[in-house]
């Protein structure tokens, strides 16, 4: 048995020429005695023997090797060809934020009717809150009453469903900010624009929100802060970036990234936590989210947490 196995794996190897030179293994001596044949052909059976037995455990390494071999996570992400690719970390002190955070979600804003894109958008959740995410999506509460709604699916199956859903995306999304999970919104213009822009569009999208007018005084009072913190004037070439910290108290860092001068500027706070949460969860859940690509994608990895 063991002699034919190693046979079969002699022909295996021998025949890759490309890999070994020929070997005439069929050859006698004439001058020799049978004796000396004999013990000539019995060396050779014996070491030809072990170095096949040698290939195949090597074949056998490299094999199991192999398996083992895992991919390592990408480094950036391609979100649209005309901006630079996303890094799937942000950290410092390359990034004035205060964690690291790691991009669950990205895709690009559209002006609908015309399909007309404007910015790039990812959005970034702090490696150290990503353990809470599954725990505040499988409370008792969340569980029974918006998720585990459905008794043929399987709980991450109806957590992919809630977050898509108009209204229950509202709920889990709002937990998640409440809950003090940190986020970063890193919004890339696809052509240029300018500070006036950025802010007019962020203002834009935080009244979009259906609690917008729930809560009259802290929407004025934010939004002022909002427009205090863009003091800053003149064009915003594309491919630059504004980043957006949703911080664990609700309050809202701001910086711009010039590639021009590569310098990260600081551009100002909006304490009002009001402001913050009505934005992500624009970003992140209801019928129309600000970018359909990014919420689908921050839904995916969301569900494959459970």
């Amino acid at each position: 048995m063991i002699g034919k196995q190693l046979q079969r794996l002699g022909n295996k190897f021998f025949n890759r020429s490309v890999f070994f030179s020929p070997i005439k293994r069929n050859f006698t001596v004439r001058t020799l005695s049978q004796s000396a044949r004999h013990t000539r052909h019995r060396t050779f059976a014996l070491t030809t023997s072990g170095v096949l037995l040698s290939l195949g455990i090597y074949e056998w390494k490299v094999l199991e090797n192999d398996s083992n071999v895992k991919d390592e996570p990408a480094s950036s992400i391609n979100v649209d060809k005309s901006v630079s690719p996303f890094p799937a970390i942000l950290a410092p002190p390359e990034y004035p934020l205060t964690a690291n955070y790691a991009l669950l979600g990205y895709g690009t804003r559209s002006v609908t009717f015309i399909n007309f894109k404007v910015y790039a958008l990812g959005i970034y959740v702090a490696q150290d809150d990503l353990k809470l995410i599954p725990k505040i999506l499988s409370t008792n509460f969340l569980s029974t009453a918006f998720i585990d709604t459905d008794n043929t699916r399987s709980h991450a199956e109806n957590v992919e469903a809630a977050l898509k859903d108009d209204q229950k995306s509202r709920v889990l999304v709002s937990n998640l900010i409440d809950a003090g999970v940190r986020m970063v919104a890193k919004i890339t213009p696809i052509r240029n624009t300018d500070f006036n822009h950025l802010k007019e569009g962020l203002i834009k999208s935080i009244l979009k929100h259906p609690d917008a007018k729930k809560d009259q005084e802290k929407l004025s009072r934010g939004l002022q802060e909002l427009k205090d913190a863009f003091i800053r004037k003149g064009s915003v070439p594309k491919n630059d970036d504004l980043l957006l910290e949703l911080q664990a108290n609700g309050s809202l860092q701001m910086y711009y990234w010039s590639r021009k001068s590569k310098k990260m500027i600081e551009l100002g706070r909006v304490d009002e936590p009001f402001i913050g949460k009505l934005l992500f969860s624009e970003y992140l859940s209801g019928p129309k989210p600000l970018s359909k690509g990014t919420r689908d994608t921050f839904v995916s990895k969301i569900s494959k947490m459970f």
